[in-house]
């Protein structure tokens, strides 16, 4: 879903940015000519993070609740929406961020990552 005051960013398979809105650039602190040669991992606080939002790239959608960083290195609690679609053959992950926090980082503070699916599953009822 893209909004004008989310975030949104597109990535293949391999985890590079293929294009981003103004948004994402300010956030982030890139440059839009710059989004092209950098990876979606750049974003990511912690590895750990990381591991865990790649490891699911096979799902259609989902959301992630999970602390991100700007090319400062300033961190920040984010949304992350991620839904999938083909293109020529290829997987594009289209994703939205929204920031949460602005709350600065401590050394004893836990990484906080949340996956919840964007839909509930219908109920069945055994006969």
């Amino acid at each position: 879903m893209k909004t004008k005051e989310s975030a949104y960013c597109e990535i293949n398979d391999h985890g590079r940015l293929l294009n981003a809105n103004k948004r994402f650039c300010r956030l982030f602190g890139y440059k839009e000519e710059q989004v092209e040669w950098h990876y979606i991992r750049d974003v990511f606080r912690y590895d750990q993070d990381w591991t865990t939002f790649i490891q699911n790239a096979t799902a259609k959608a989902a959301h992630f609740i999970v602390r991100l960083k700007n090319r400062k290195g300033r961190s920040f609690l984010a949304s992350i929406s991620r839904k999938a679609s083909e293109l020529n053959g290829k997987t594009i992950y289209q994703n939205t961020f929204q920031k949460l926090s602005d709350i600065a980082e401590n050394d004893n503070e836990i990484s906080l990552m949340v996956e919840e699916p964007l839909y509930e599953a219908p109920q069945t009822i055994a006969l």
